[in-house]
């Protein structure tokens, strides 16, 4: 009864959430997810609060969260082979995210580091995204 309960309570009610797209919902689920292997350490912190911010974003595609999560972290895993990688998978998410987004997308992140510690990898990744946003 739980799970109808969370399905057709989240049809009716309106938060800024359910106000993104489902194109911003995603670039937000590659954010953390890139996130989450910046430093090469995942944590079970880090890991419940991923979950807790994709379950607030919300999902409109007939594709589930969980295969586009996973299709999302073999991307993620790639675009850390390089920093020309990493830079391109910044730029493509900051493509499909509005300004209005955006503080949300780095409120998401910055409580994804604050999680388990800040580390000097996840600050530079950070600013990285804060340029990219054009809000460094």
């Amino acid at each position: 009864m739980k799970f109808l309960e969370k399905l057709f309570s989240q049809e009716s009610r309106a938060t800024p959430e359910s106000e993104l797209q489902q194109a911003e919902r995603e670039a937000i689920i590659d954010l953390l997810l890139m996130a989450i292997y910046v430093d090469q350490h995942l944590s079970l912190a880090e890991t419940k609060e991923f979950d807790h911010a994709a379950d607030s974003l919300g999902w409109d595609s007939s594709t589930g969260p969980s295969v586009y999560i996973c299709n999302a972290t073999d991307r993620a895993r790639t675009a850390r082979i390089s920093e020309e990688l990493t830079a391109d998978f910044i730029a493509y998410v900051a493509e499909r995210l509005s300004e209005n987004s955006k503080p949300r997308a780095l409120e998401l992140l910055n409580r994804l580091f604050q999680s388990d510690g800040l580390t000097d990898k996840e600050k530079g990744f950070l600013q990285q995204v804060r340029v990219a946003f054009g809000s460094a």
